[in-house]
């Protein structure tokens, strides 16, 4: 368990560093997510980024995620999209619906996409991950914009989910991947809700 996000992204610094390897970037997830890759960012002395990501939400259970947008990619997990019996038309309006919300928070954090990451080894983030999808088309994201090496890093992951991404990314560093994983919040002593202001002042400092 970690006391914070603050502390969360101070040991997953720890951890990349004694992998002795070349970072030039952290991509983080916000919201929670910019706090731990805040610590990554500064400690390893490279730029913070952002890749906004929106859930899709099955129809009766929306914390259940059936699919992610970001910006121009569009990921649908079609297997469990089929289990819970959604339709296209439900797909199509909450892919308009999640592609607006995008499009909001970036002009909201005054996010500029970069036109590609070519050789360039990039750190992506989140405060901890559950089923994956927002990971997964976060993962999409860098891939689009043509990163060389993708090193995911969370300090926690549940483990079925672990052994999905892993080679999804060329590296996967995780401080803790329980086998029994109710929500990210239950990891951490203190899990408050951050806000975009709290976000747009890491961005800007």
């Amino acid at each position: 368990m970690f006391d914070d996000r603050r502390t969360a992204g101070n040991l997953l610094f720890q951890k990349l560093k004694n992998l002795k390897l070349t970072y030039d970037i952290v991509f983080a997830i916000p919201r929670g997510g910019v706090v731990v890759g805040k610590e990554i960012a500064k400690n390893l002395r490279v730029p913070l980024r952002v890749v906004v990501v929106k859930k899709i939400g099955a129809p009766n259970n929306s914390e259940l995620a059936i699919g992610a947008v970001a910006s121009g990619i569009i990921y649908i997990e079609g297997k469990l999209a089929m289990k819970v019996g959604v339709d296209q038309e439900f797909l199509d309006r909450m892919i308009k619906e999640k592609t607006k919300e995008v499009e909001d928070r970036e002009k909201r954090y005054k996010i500029r996409n970069p036109r590609s990451l070519q050789n360039k080894i990039v750190i992506l983030t989140d405060d901890g991950i559950a089923t994956g999808a927002t990971v997964r088309a976060a993962i999409k994201y860098l891939k689009k914009k043509k990163a060389k090496k993708i090193i995911l890093a969370v300090p926690v992951i549940a483990e079925d989910t672990y052994q999905q991404l892993k080679s999804q990314v060329n590296m996967l560093v995780a401080l803790e991947i329980p086998d029994a994983f109710g929500a990210v919040g239950q990891f951490y002593k203190e899990f408050e809700q951050v806000s975009d202001k709290e976000v747009i002042k890491i961005l800007s400092n």
